[in-house]
């Protein structure tokens, strides 16, 4: 691991650090934490959610972005005092490309809090920033205007961007779908939604083939309190990225196992064998009062599906335009 002396002169060779004063990216180096990543082990995912800034300290990694399956379109290398990861830092957006390590990388994490207060006391950094996005912004014109000056007149592009708007649709669910794998949040909706449609599809099985229903309840109750105290509990002492994707599918899975006994009432119910209807001569009935709370949970998935469809809205937008397309141009031929 390098000392913090190292560090700091490591940063300096960063652009818009050059300027900053050894006090402050001592500062810097020493509340930033450090990662190691082996050859071809993905760093940071395109369109994946995130602020930190990374600087590479030792190694070489690979800047680039996967335009279809299987397809890799390098943008670029990065060694030791590169740095990527600013512009999401700047702007708050989703990754715009992916980071991998060529050759073993170490890594130091500047997280995005502590690079938006030097921002904020050096505000020559922001200025660089700016200059760079500028450029960058410039480079991507060129680049568009290269690319649509080759696709005028090379009728083989046609026919490949043909192909590529008939892929869109799985184009579009890779990137921002299956890429949001990293993502917390996403993580966590997706195995609630998943578990509470398994835990569903189980106890409608157990009710129907009468396989201890009770038992069933019971045991999705207590492993849901398990899975959301254990996943707290370990939330407390790790920030490792692997795991923290671990914690947040055991929380959705967790709230998903206890909403589905709804509240503590029905739980109580399930757990004492004793218990009687306020009418003795009508027999106690667990499968109904189950069901009692369907209306609850109706209102519950709804609010789910809602929340699904808003956190997705680019992939629908873009599902949305691409068939929209092929309707129209399918009309225009008819």
């Amino acid at each position: 691991m390098s000392t913090v002396a190292e560090r700091v002169a490591i940063l300096r060779k960063v652009p818009y650090l050059a300027s900053v004063d050894d006090d402050t990216l001592g500062e810097l180096a020493a509340r930033a934490r450090g990662g190691r990543y082996r050859p071809n082990e993905r760093i940071v995912g395109e369109l994946e959610s995130g602020a930190d800034v990374c600087v590479v300290l030792d190694g070489e990694a690979e800047v680039f972005v996967e335009p279809r399956a299987g397809e890799r379109q390098v943008l670029g290398r990065i060694g030791v005092g590169g740095a990527f990861g600013e512009m999401s830092s700047l702007t708050g957006e989703l990754r715009s490309a992916s980071v991998s390590a060529i050759t073993p990388v170490e890594v130091l994490v500047i997280p995005d809090a502590d690079f938006d207060r030097l921002r904020e006391r050096r505000p020559e950094v922001a200025l660089a920033l700016v200059r760079i996005l500028a450029a960058r912004l410039a480079e991507s014109e060129r680049a568009l205007d290269t690319l649509l000056a080759a696709e005028s007149t090379d009728v083989t592009r046609v026919a490949a961007n043909e192909q590529v708007r008939r892929g869109s649709i799985g184009r579009a669910w890779r990137e921002l779908v299956v890429n949001r794998r990293r993502d917390g949040a996403f993580l966590a909706l997706v195995s609630f939604v998943a578990t509470l449609i398994v835990i569903r599809a189980t106890v409608y099985a157990a009710f129907r083939f009468d396989f201890a229903p009770r038992l069933v309840l019971q045991g999705a109750y207590l492993t849901g309190f398990a899975l959301l105290g254990l996943s707290a509990a370990i939330a407390l002492f790790t920030f490792r990225p692997g795991v923290r994707r671990a914690i947040a599918v055991s929380y959705g899975v967790g709230c998903a196992l206890i909403f589905n006994e709804l509240g503590v009432t029905l739980a109580f119910d399930i757990f004492f064998k004793d218990i009687h209807t306020a009418d003795p001569n009508v027999p106690f009935d667990i499968e109904r009062l189950y069901r009692r709370t369907e209306a609850l949970r109706a209102i519950a998935i709804a609010l789910v599906v809602l929340i699904q469809a808003a956190y997705l809205r680019p992939f629908y937008r873009r599902v949305a335009f691409v068939l929209s397309t092929r309707l129209r141009k399918r009309w225009s031929r008819s």
